[in-house]
């Protein structure tokens, strides 16, 4: 399995591992809840370096991305990164992913870690009339989340960069001991923060700066536990869970992700096809009425009729009851509609709901 280059600083945490798309990466520390709560009340460190990281660069870098994504690179100011999806001829979902577009013209790709070699040879198999420099830089580079209301007090007094002029989904450049880091205020959680890009050689370095920096504020090292619950109380969707090459985006509820303005992209036409003719399913929220702790792959039933499975599920600590995604047949969508979650052979009463299950306080 492969590593962070900041194993060793998770293991003298006292991180618990677990193996996650052929990373060996910290699923907790000293507790999946207490690092939720971390993040809702202070602020929580991600080591999120097991994310794909592509480099794209050259004269038709734009173009080419854009005929890929779903969303319009073109219409994307330079110094701002874009939530977006690649899709197939069928209007199946590939990735996920966020695009950074630099003020050089170049383009960084953010995707699952999953989907690694399958997005590069997406990328490489349709590259072949375009003047672009493909680069995977996943293994040189380093990734760390910073997440909750104390995010930017704490990153803040490593910088001289005035971070509150970062708005969100935005990023810049900060020094860091005479280097160059790409911070963008993005993340997975709901919370305010910011993802922080580092060559892998002084990513500990980062890692150590902010954790000797935030435990004035109550700041957490947080694993892939808390990361889950997380992004399930806000409906963020998790790839090969939620989504997935036989799942398109209007049924995903993701269609504000989709320019069908735009004149061309792969998936198009199959995408137009199904907004015409109108889709067969789609993305729920719910929440548990009963006791109950929904997972993946439980049947939702109405009237003692199978209408759906669940895809994402797990008790919230906010909300401190059972919550889930998943999908069902359309008729069975409406929010306030009471349904059945099967939970080990018993039909356990739930409501649809609609997503997000919780909202962020403005602060």
């Amino acid at each position: 399995m492969k590593r962070t280059p900041m194993y060793n600083r998770h293991k003298d945490l006292g991180a618990r591992f677990i193996e996650f798309a052929g990373w060996e990466m910290p699923l907790q520390y000293a507790g999946v809840i207490e690092e939720h709560h971390a993040v809702r009340k202070s602020a929580g460190l991600f080591d999120v370096s097991h994310l794909t990281r592509i480099e794209i660069k050259g004269k038709d870098a734009i173009s080419f991305i854009n005929k890929l994504i779903t969303t319009d690179l073109e219409k994307l100011k330079q110094g701002y990164s874009q939530y977006t999806l690649l899709c197939n001829e069928n209007g199946g979902i590939i990735d996920d992913l966020l695009l950074y577009k630099k003020p050089d013209g170049s383009i960084l790709l953010c995707a699952n870690a999953i989907n690694r070699e399958k997005i590069i040879a997406w990328l490489n198999n349709h590259s072949s009339s375009y003047n672009i420099d493909i680069s995977d830089i996943t293994d040189t580079t380093s990734q760390i989340a910073i997440q909750g209301p104390e995010a930017q007090g704490i990153l803040q007094k490593i910088t001289s960069t005035n971070l509150s002029e970062i708005k969100r989904f935005a990023f810049a450049e900060i020094n860091f001991d005479g280097i160059n880091l790409l911070v963008s205020r993005t993340g997975y959680t709901g919370e305010d923060g910011f993802e922080i890009y580092s060559p892998a050689s002084i990513a500990e370095s980062v890692w150590d700066r902010l954790i000797a920096t935030g435990s004035a504020s109550n700041l957490k090292p947080a694993g892939l536990g808390a990361r889950d619950t997380l992004r399930l109380e806000m409906g963020y969707l998790l790839y090969g869970h939620d989504i997935d090459e036989k799942t398109t985006p209007l049924e995903a509820g993701l269609e504000r992700f989709v320019s069908f303005e735009k004149e061309n992209f792969i998936g198009r036409e199959a995408l137009i096809a199904q907004r015409q003719n109108g889709i067969k399913r789609r993305l729920i929220g719910f929440e548990m009425i009963d006791n109950g702790i929904p997972r993946q792959g439980y049947k939702m039933l109405a009237k003692g009729i199978e209408i759906g499975a669940v895809t994402s599920g797990n008790i919230s600590p906010t909300l401190k009851k059972g919550i889930g995604i998943g999908y069902v047949n359309i008729g069975y969508d409406k929010t306030g509609d009471e349904i059945m979650i099967e939970i080990r052979g018993k039909a356990v009463l739930a409501k649809v709901v609609s997503l997000p299950f919780y909202q962020v306080r403005k602060r």
